[in-house]
């Protein structure tokens, strides 16, 4: 006598159809608008998405609750591992920056404070650097987002280590609350330029976070520099746990190389969101070419990048995609030509931060039409060898930092090879991906980064001097055998 297996109930079998959907609809739109998805299908990846998505559909089908199905689908995700592709319940909302509404501030702190810049443990190291050796601090503390000192070893060869915490602007205090008069307005016209209240609106915000990386690279190219004068030769970077953040990785590595970097090749997802992008921007330049407030010279710049950019807005989205349902089925070997022809991903002119690299950007109508970098710093060029600890917990712009200056031979990378969060978001709107059984959203990148080698950033960086930490490491051993393979150099 054998048992037969329980009958499964109508309601749990529509739930079944449902959420099966819900894996469709998710596949759909990976196949239309994520941009590692080819990445990721590659023999060069370390995923296997058809085994990921065989496994997903098996718990589907025997999923008996709503709570086993978002599981099904979370593991789908959590396998393809890339760090800016995420659930999210749709309910979290990052605090909106001040409208252009005046918003009046007493001072400095809490300006900066209201509008988000927030102390970090930006003071300590991700290991006990401070240990392997006699160490002389420089300057650290949580508001000003580095740490720099310089650790004399046994041999009395003495190391620069510089803690970078984040890539977040928005943990740089400091140089915020010292930045913030400068771009600030005075609420009533005085003599003295610090008079306060003072007002800041949504273009004063973006004024500030510029000023407030600038002025935090000016006191790190400061610190550098003493360093140097008190007889450090080797600067060690210490991007350990780092989370990453925001474009300026590209600006500050380009500070800190002796030679020039190469721009990254960047690509953006080639949708109707992207069209969307575009034609805000050719109408912003359109309307600047036809303001007569503006000079002939601005008129006539702002009609010849009109004029490119919708070129660019033509080629990038009218190109047919290629059909990638096969990446469920069967994996193939990465191809860099491929990825480009598929159409799913425009190379647009986008320097590193995702800003449009034109002849001419316009600003607001009535005021003079100009290109400038996001970030205008003078190079630090530390004169000596460069060394980036990375660990696992390194992701995202912490990644792309560690990146650039591999690939420009420009440091040795030491350490455990990083997550793999490669490029993630440029900053136009786009919509999540809704698995309405689920009750869930799901995150999608919106830009791939390419290496130097044509492999995408999302794989992560691959030290040249990899040193693992056993479970059971002092973390002062390990930090003293980052520091010698630091000392060692190549």
């Amino acid at each position: 006598m054998s048992l037969a297996a329980p009958r499964r109930s109508e309601e749990t079998a529509g739930s079944e159809s449902r959420w099966l959907d819900d894996l469709a609809t998710l596949k759909a739109e990976l196949e239309a608008s994520y941009p590692n998805l080819l990445w990721k299908a590659s023999y060069e990846s370390d995923v296997d998405l058809p085994a990921l998505a065989s496994a997903a559909e098996r718990a589907l089908q025997d999923a008996t609750t709503d709570e086993e199905a978002f599981d099904a689908i979370a593991a789908l995700i959590d396998g393809i591992g890339d760090g800016h592709l995420y659930l999210t319940d749709g309910e979290r909302s990052a605090a909106a920056p001040p409208s252009e509404a005046r918003v009046v501030f007493d001072d400095a702190a809490s300006a900066c404070a209201s509008i988000g810049y927030i102390d970090v443990d930006g003071d300590a190291y991700s290991l006990p650097f401070e240990a392997t050796g006699r160490f002389e601090l420089i300057r650290g503390s949580p508001a000003s987002g580095f740490r720099t000192g310089i650790v004399t070893t046994a041999s009395g060869q003495k190391i620069a280590l510089l803690r970078i915490a984040s890539f977040l602007s928005g943990n740089l205090v400091a140089a915020c609350e010292a930045s913030f008069v400068k771009v600030s307005v005075p609420v009533v016209r005085a003599s003295k330029q610090t008079h306060w209240p003072r007002w800041c609106a949504a273009s004063c915000v973006d004024r500030l976070r510029d000023e407030t990386v600038a002025r935090s690279i000016a006191l790190l190219r400061r610190d550098l520099e003493l360093a140097w004068r008190r007889g450090a030769r080797r600067l060690l970077i210490d991007l350990g746990q780092n989370p990453g953040g925001e474009g300026w990785a590209w600006d500050l590595a380009q500070s800190l190389a002796r030679t020039s970097l190469d721009t990254p090749t960047l690509g953006v997802v080639a949708d109707g969101r992207l069209d969307r992008y575009l034609s805000i921007k050719t109408d912003e330049l359109h309307e600047t070419a036809q303001d007569l407030r503006n000079s002939q010279a601005t008129r006539e710049a702002a009609l010849a990048a009109h004029d490119a950019l919708l070129r660019f807005r033509i080629d990038a989205t009218s190109s047919k995609p290629c059909e990638l349902s096969w990446v469920w089925k069967e994996r193939r070997a990465w191809s860099m030509d491929a990825f480009w022809r598929c159409g799913r991903v425009a190379r647009l002119p986008l320097d590193a931060s995702g800003e449009l690299q034109l002849e001419s950007v316009a600003s607001t109508p009535g005021k003079p039409l100009s290109r400038q970098l996001e970030v205008d710093v003078e190079k630090i060029g530390w004169r000596g060898p460069l060394a980036v600890f990375v660990d696992s917990n390194s992701v995202s712009a912490a990644e792309l930092f560690a990146g650039y200056l591999q690939d420009a031979d420009a440091a040795i990378v030491i350490g455990e090879p990083t997550r793999g969060a490669g490029c993630g978001f440029i900053g136009y709107d786009r919509s999540p991906i809704v698995l309405p059984r689920a009750g869930v959203q799901v995150i999608a990148p919106d830009c791939v980064i390419l290496r130097k080698d044509g492999s995408n950033s999302a794989a992560g960086v691959r030290p040249d001097i990899s040193i693992y930490r056993s479970h059971a490491e002092n973390p002062a051993l390990f930090a003293a055998r980052i520091v010698k393979a630091a000392a060692a150099g190549r």
